[in-house]
């Protein structure tokens, strides 16, 4: 017997399940209360087409800044922490996925104060955390950053490992080794093969990425960008 499950119930769940994903589009003017004192402040941002430099201004506080020499695109009003009385505005600018950035803003009632820049706000769900994504030619790198309201500061989470899930197949056969430090083969990838990327490390000192792929016959190992980019079938975009 099939059990009828209640469409409220249904809708109930789809409404707490989803996520409150940013989908704005930024433009030039708004109003929003921003430092919960329950009066809505008018919100604008000023720009000369093809310049970085930008004017903040919320209420009475007026904020100049610059977008390291890429295109405006507007602002958008979000909330980081849907359990405290503040919401945030964000500074939108980049031509490109690649150049992307948002630079947000906290409102403390008198001035305008800088929480941090992410790449891409991908997602706000009000828990404190914004979920960004930058694009790295055939996957994208989530990252992970966290309020802290005291400090009014974004904090970058660290990663060892960003996740990465990408199938493709070997053009050309290429070793995986052991370690990033170890280039002991584990095994030599075949032809034709299909191989999964599973993983990125990306660190400070590396001048390109290290990947943990999975092989066709289910062994594990390290290999550089280079390899992928040149000897396998991976759909690389800027």
């Amino acid at each position: 017997m099939r059990t009828q499950v209640p469409a409220l119930a249904v809708t109930t769940f789809l409404l707490f399940a989803a996520p409150l994903v940013h989908a704005d589009e930024p433009v030039k003017s708004t109003s929003a209360d921003l430092d919960g004192d329950g009066k809505p402040e008018a919100i604008s941002i000023q720009w000369k087409e093809g310049d970085s430099q930008f004017v903040l201004k919320v209420g009475a506080a007026t904020l100049r800044g610059k977008a390291d020499d890429t295109e405006v695109h507007g602002v958008t009003v979000i909330d980081i922490d849907g359990g405290d009385k503040w919401k945030e505005v964000s500074v939108h600018t980049g031509l490109t996925d690649s150049d992307a950035s948002s630079t947000i803003y906290g409102f403390d009632g008198k001035a305008l104060r800088e929480l941090g820049r992410v790449r891409a706000l991908s997602e706000v769900r009000g828990n404190a955390i914004v979920l960004s994504d930058s694009w790295m030619g055939f996957w994208n790198r989530r990252e992970k950053y966290a309020l802290d309201r005291k400090a009014w500061k974004l904090t970058l989470v660290p990663q060892e490992l960003y996740y990465v899930g990408v199938e493709t197949s070997v053009k050309q056969s290429f070793p995986i080794v052991r370690s990033r430090t170890d280039s002991a083969p584990v095994a030599n990838l075949a032809q034709s093969s299909k191989i999964l990327v599973l993983a990125a490390s990306i660190g400070p000192k590396d001048k390109e990425p290290w990947y943990l792929v999975k092989s066709s016959t289910g062994l594990l190992g390290w290999t550089r960008q280079r390899d992928l980019a040149e000897k396998t079938d991976l759909p690389w975009a800027g």
